[in-house]
């Protein structure tokens, strides 16, 4: 909370901690919605002085919400604190699909249309063959017949001008709606928009082979504030955007958008921002920054010379050998390959167990058990658990049940594991078990899967969610 505080005083240029407390409890600690708000009700002192009417909160975002959905709905409001995620499975191929979008949520996600998360402005994005663009109705097509006339009256030349677009129109009313601290900010996080390719993967890597270009992927999440100081302080570098249109085809996606997504399911992310390399015939991630962190124009610039000095595009080029640990998600799995992955290491885990056991006979001659053993799954209570509201220190997980129903739910970092099987046994105790597959009384087994050993978390019961290495995790659950 303290970082999100921060953030919003050095935007805003406010002093008073309590007055961002304040825009961030009315937003749900939504960066962007708290900042967005308080430029609107606080207009510099200096603004224009006419008397047209001002546009409230609630109109301003009905008409964002039209221009980023075209459904005239208002955004619905998180009166729940206590909420779950619900994902649809999705086993596709993660890059099949139509060759060219049609859609700007293809790269911009679904959020909503803000200075953190912006579209496309530039004229030339108006054109009719913008696939970007929004289909016009017969009004809108109709074009505007000129006239030319000499000095007599007489006719003497007929042109006709095609009409501004309505999602243009928007734009220059809500660019005249803003004040000039929201047009300096929008203009400071302005996304890369003239080095970007608006096109899906498979696309980029069919032009990368034409042109010989190397794919560079960035993948953003606006709600990360460090995402947006990547649009500001790296990717605005006219020295980076110079070694990027000679050398990439750039894409950036949202992270909740299908392109963002699938990527996301093919290739791991641990954080936002992502900025990554991938090879036009291959596909293989050749390179990766380091994710979360936003690196200096200088030293990405250097790092990426290295890159380019050591691959080569070229036919017959040898390529250093790329070693990279990769994850298993549960998204590119089946839930067949899912239940034979965790059986198969519930039975190496066993055979483990057995053999320490016996090694630990040979060692003690003498044991003393107690009279009593303890049943750690029975000794855990059914308690409801609170997502925390800091995403700085704490992180998503997953947990996919026997239904194929997944829930993703947050957790500090710094709580026990046994705090998430408080929170399973609480969330199957409000069900019957058919949502979930597993009823209230039955036991189960909670194991990672996005980690090779794909242990029971039954053994680290009081290790932290850091140490057991269950940041971003995807958990599945399975009767005993």
């Amino acid at each position: 909370m303290d970082d999100t505080i921060n953030t919003f005083l050095a935007v805003t240029g406010v002093e008073d901690a309590e007055i961002a407390k304040q825009y961030l409890n009315v937003t749900n600690n939504d960066l962007e919605y708290a900042v967005t708000l308080y430029m609107e009700s606080n207009p510099p002192q200096s603004a224009t002085t006419n008397h047209e009417p001002e546009v409230d909160d609630q109109e301003l975002a009905q008409r964002l919400q039209n221009e980023a959905y075209g459904e005239p709905e208002v955004r619905e409001a998180d009166a729940n604190i206590h909420r779950h995620e619900t994902l649809i499975d999705t086993f596709d191929d993660p890059f099949q699909g139509p060759a060219h979008m049609n859609r700007p949520t293809d790269i911009f996600g679904s959020g909503r249309v803000g200075i953190f998360n912006q579209r496309f402005y530039d004229e030339e994005q108006d054109s009719s063959e913008d696939p970007f663009e929004e289909v016009h109705d017969e009004e809108s097509d109709d074009q505007d017949e000129v006239l030319v006339l000499d000095s007599d009256g007489e006719v003497v030349e007929t042109e006709r001008q095609r009409p501004q677009s309505r999602r243009r129109l928007n734009r220059m009313n809500r660019m005249e709606q803003l004040t000039s601290t929201q047009r300096r900010l929008a203009n400071l996080f302005r996304p890369p928009f003239d080095i970007m390719s608006k096109v899906n993967i498979d696309t980029a890597k069919q032009q990368g082979r034409r042109e010989k270009k190397w794919i560079l992927i960035n993948i953003q999440n606006f709600s990360e504030f460090s995402c947006q100081v990547l649009n500001r302080d790296l990717w605005s570098s006219s020295s980076v955007k110079r070694l990027v249109n000679e050398n990439f085809i750039f894409l950036q996606y949202q992270h909740d958008s299908p392109n963002g997504a699938s990527y996301s399911n093919f290739y791991s992310i641990e954080d936002y921002p992502h900025i990554a390399i991938l090879d036009p015939l291959t596909g293989e991630r050749v390179k990766k920054w380091k994710d979360g962190t936003v690196p200096t124009p200088e030293d990405w610039i250097k790092e990426t010379n290295d890159f380019l000095n050591n691959f080569s595009l070229n036919p017959g080029s040898t390529n250093p050998v790329v070693t990279h640990e990769r994850k298993l998600d549960p998204d590119a799995m089946t839930e067949e390959q899912q239940i034979e992955f965790a059986m198969k290491q519930s039975i190496i885990d066993k055979q483990d167990g057995s053999k320490e056991d016996k090694s630990s006979n040979n060692e003690h001659i003498q044991v003393d058990e107690p009279d009593v053993e303890i049943d750690k799954f029975d000794s855990i209570e059914s308690r409801e658990h609170t997502e925390p509201t800091v995403p700085s220190d704490s992180t998503r997980i997953q947990v996919r049940f026997p239904s194929g129903k997944r829930i993703i739910h947050r957790f500090l970092l710094n709580e026990k594991v046994v705090t998430i099987f408080e929170w399973l046994k609480f969330i199957l105790s409000q069900s019957d078990g058919s949502e979930y597959g597993i009823g209230p009384n039955d036991r189960f087994i909670l194991s990672n899967i996005s980690s090779k050993s794909n242990k029971s978390l039954i053994e680290a019961l009081e290790s932290t969610v850091q140490d057991a290495n269950l940041k971003n995790a995807s958990l599945l659950i399975e009767k005993e």
